[in-house]
């Protein structure tokens, strides 16, 4: 079968956008019209006005859509934008949309690749990829002088001597030796310029592009686009292009500093503008689960994936490595469920010499037992 009409004498843009999604799932091509082979199924008409308001669960097409893109509205959001996963009602372990798709394809007589169990993909956004070097003279001296007046010795010598708290470059590379199951992908922030949650390294430092180069020769590197970008013009643009040229090619993957307005229209539409091809955003702040129902990466509009991240290493710091693993592995089932790899993320920082080096620096320990915990459970 290499198409699928659904019977409407109007389609309107979300019975268009709910037939690029299943287009996408599917692998065939899904569109409405009123061919006389075109199929029926229970339409309430919330397709023709799409609201917050649940659609009857009948009508397949319209919950999709509303799982996807309409359903998160209804949740509280933060200052920064973002949907509370733990104010859901949902069961956010299971991909819901995702797996109500596949159903729903089963019924049309569509037959899907035969589910496999994939590895798993681990997201490290670099927000301080050093704790010292890179910047700027003026932070560098600043900041050994306040070592010295404190008698904080041993910062006095890693700003001399090394190594770098914070530079974690050599614990990935060990890792990627350790577990050539699990992928990485890097999400380096370069901040154009500096604020409140913004306080990584400058992206014009030689120390700075010596490491990503080197970097970028052996992982895949995005941009960590910064919180700050979203209020200056031309933000994006700018940071897209120091890693531009910091690697010599072009940028295609990208996921939002702190998930700031993460999928929201105006950033879907920002990133197309910009030529990018993924947004890693697709993700709760404060809670493990699968966002926007998905655990398979979707399309945002014609040209832009969104990558869903079903965990990020805050949102499980305060349980026993034990209990890390369980959600891990419960997080994974999820996603197996309908055929994809589970995506993970973490912080490059907390892997480095000496992350304590950061100030009021929370504990990761239990995150980074449970996480290698999990893996030698996958390999037993």
């Amino acid at each position: 079968m290499n198409s699928v009409v659904f019977r409407h004498h109007s389609p309107g843009p979300a019975h268009q956008r709910v037939a690029q999604l299943l287009s996408a799932a599917w692998g065939v091509r899904v569109s409405f019209g009123a061919e006389p082979e075109a199929r029926t199924w229970s339409d309430s008409g919330w397709l023709n006005a799409p609201e917050t308001l649940e659609p009857p669960h009948e009508d397949a097409l319209a919950w999709i859509l509303w799982r996807t893109e309409y359903w998160e509205r209804t949740l509280e959001h933060d200052a920064h934008g973002r949907p509370m996963g733990r104010t859901a009602s949902r069961d956010l372990m299971r991909p819901e949309a995702e797996l109500r798709a596949r159903a729903l394809a089963k019924d049309f007589g569509v037959a899907l690749p035969v589910q496999g169990q994939p590895n798993p993909v681990v997201v490290v956004d670099i927000d301080h990829l050093f704790a010292y070097r890179g910047r700027g003279w003026r932070s560098f001296l600043g900041g050994g002088l306040r070592d010295l007046l404190r008698g904080d010795w041993r910062a006095v010598s890693e700003r001399a001597f090394g190594p770098d708290p914070f530079y974690s470059g050599a614990f990935w590379s060990d890792w990627s030796a350790r577990h050539p199951e699990c992928a990485l992908q890097f999400f380096a922030l370069l901040a154009a310029e500096q604020g409140t949650y913004d306080r990584g390294v400058r992206p014009d430092s030689d120390a700075v592009h010596a490491a990503l180069k080197q970097l970028g020769l052996r992982f895949d590197l995005g941009v960590h686009l910064s919180y700050g970008s979203h209020d200056r013009q031309g933000g994006f643009r700018k940071e897209v292009r120091y890693l531009d040229s910091i690697l010599g090619v072009p940028t295609l993957r990208q996921r939002f500093h702190f998930l700031r307005h993460a999928g929201s229209p105006q950033s879907v539409q920002a990133q197309t503008e910009l030529g990018l091809a993924e947004d890693w955003s697709n993700e709760f702040a404060d809670a493990p689960g699968f966002r926007s129902g998905w655990a398979s990466p979707f399309p945002g509009n014609d040209q832009l994936w969104m990558v869903p991240v079903a965990v990020m290493d805050q949102n499980l710091i305060h349980m026993a490595p034990r209990d890390v693993a369980e959600t891990l592995h419960a997080l994974e089932r999820g996603a197996w469920s309908v055929g994809s790899s589970l995506r993970l993320g973490t912080h490059w920082r907390i892997f480095g010499p000496r992350p304590s080096a950061e100030r009021h620096a929370k504990d990761f320990t239990t995150w980074r037992e449970g996480l290698e915990l999990w893996l030698n459970q996958r390999r037993a």
